[in-house]
């Protein structure tokens, strides 16, 4: 009867843990957040700009770092692609990372459930269209998310992908 009861308190024990980590919520807040974006397609000239970032004479790059830090964000290049990290504020209405303000007047369509959000964005203007989507998950104060993006820009197709990861650092301001 004992060990009957000991059983009992444990499967009770595992499942109250199990209902607590399965209502885990997106969080709200600031979050620094390393996006690794990996490009194929990679028309000409962007490729020959990033092949100059690698290469640039060391003030060059410490003024550009300098600006970079101005605006919340670091970015490097390996030639294949670029890291970028930066700050932001991730709401409900706005959950989705981004590091370009040209996507401001993108569709972005989102869904949040639990502790994973995920969305799709289109932009289509004259010169630049693209479809983008993935998903973040969050796990208390930290997150991980993939996107698959592809664009066409003057013509020209590329395909991407962008591993995120973040952490929660507190309220927004």
């Amino acid at each position: 009867m004992k060990n009957y009861l000991l059983i009992g308190l444990g499967l009770l024990i595992v499942f109250v843990v199990c209902a607590s980590t399965a209502q885990a919520e997106y969080k709200e807040g600031k979050w620094a957040m390393t996006m690794v974006t990996k490009m194929e397609n990679m028309p000409p000239e962007m490729a020959a700009a990033m092949k100059q970032m690698e290469n640039m004479p060391p003030e060059q790059k410490a003024m550009m770092q300098q600006m970079q830090a101005k605006m919340g964000v670091s970015m490097s290049s390996n030639g294949e692609g670029m890291t970028i990290t930066s700050t932001q504020c991730l709401t409900k209405k706005n959950p989705i990372p981004s590091h370009a303000k040209s996507m401001e007047d993108c569709k972005q369509t989102h869904e949040i459930n639990g502790d994973t959000v995920s969305f799709q964005v289109t932009c289509d203007r004259n010169d630049f269209q693209m479809e983008s989507s993935g998903t973040m998950t969050y796990s208390g104060d930290s997150m991980q998310g993939h996107i698959k993006s592809h664009q066409v820009r003057k013509g020209k197709a590329m395909d991407s992908s962008i591993d995120i990861s973040g952490q929660y650092l507190g309220p927004c301001e």
